[in-house]
């Protein structure tokens, strides 16, 4: 009751002195209410409405910059929505619980929005980060453990990420974004494959694909990062492959089989692209410069 009265009140001055600034505590006390009136409730789980509200802040926000409505309260609605869907997303994982998800998820998809209303691809960032901190929320709850499936979901975020960051000219973004996605994908599966011994195989198998799936997307946008270090990671890959099955004694034509299926898929991209040479050469005349 108590923070009820007092988000009346703050919201009844900031309307009388027409003082946007003074909404802060009005959007600040009203979570807070809602926060404790659940509870009475025994709704314990106060994400959840209070991300309704980090929601509707920002909807009445984003209509109010739609209708060219500038009074100041777009400002302190969209700061309040946005902030308080942080702090959302802050607390969940100590909540727990599987619908924990859904309240960060809400928050990036408001900051999305947010960068895709601006055309800002930095604001990607805290929106690419909430999605990957509620897609770990959802492995945790159902006791994933595998590295792998943590690895991908934050790579494939990374690439989303230099794509944009590619897309808005950022040349030291892109490069930096682009080299932590990939070695967090390929590093990761790299080093499952070295500690798992001769069991790695399959390992061998996931990052061979993965660094195929890489190498197709630098060659598609022409940069060089995405480019150069898968094929690097498929050549210590292969070496390592040969080390770990000569040191255990295994069977030299598994080895040779492994070896022989990467090199000639290798050797037949590299075909392909001696005979389709014209074509990729008129397609690089179309496209722009490479980019790191």
């Amino acid at each position: 009751m108590g923070f009820g009265i007092y988000s009346l009140l703050f919201l009844t001055f900031s309307l009388i002195y027409h003082r946007p600034t003074l909404g802060y505590a009005y959007t600040l006390t009203l979570p807070l209410f809602a926060a404790f009136a659940f509870r009475t409730f025994h709704i314990t789980q106060w994400i959840h409405p209070v991300i309704v509200l980090a929601l509707a802040y920002y909807k009445v926000s984003l209509l109010l910059r739609m209708f060219h409505r500038v009074t100041g309260w777009e400002k302190t609605l969209l700061y309040s929505g946005l902030g308080l869907g942080v702090i959302v997303s802050a607390a969940a994982p100590t909540l727990g619980g599987l619908d924990s998800a859904i309240p960060v998820s809400i928050a990036a998809t408001l900051w999305a929005v947010e960068a895709l209303w601006r055309k800002n691809a930095w604001l990607a960032f805290p929106a690419n980060g909430l999605y990957l901190l509620a897609y770990f929320i959802i492995l945790i709850e159902l006791k994933v453990d595998q590295p792998q499936f943590f690895s991908m979901g934050a790579a494939l975020l990374g690439i989303i990420q230099h794509y944009l960051l590619t897309r808005a000219g950022s040349k030291t973004g892109t490069f930096i974004m682009g080299m932590l996605s990939q070695l967090t994908l390929l590093g990761t599966t790299y080093i499952q494959m070295v500690g798992n011994g001769s069991q790695g195989l399959i390992y061998f198998a996931a990052l061979f694909f993965q660094a195929i799936a890489v190498l197709v997307y630098g060659v598609i946008i022409r940069s060089r990062s995405l480019t150069i270090t898968p094929i690097a990671f498929l050549v210590i890959s292969v070496l390592s492959v040969i080390y770990i099955l000569v040191y255990d004694l295994l069977d030299v034509i598994t080895t040779i089989v492994m070896v022989g299926c990467s090199g000639g898929i290798l050797l037949a991209l590299g075909i392909s692209a001696v005979i389709m040479r014209e074509r990729i050469t008129k397609l690089g005349e179309k496209l722009s410069d490479w980019k790191a």
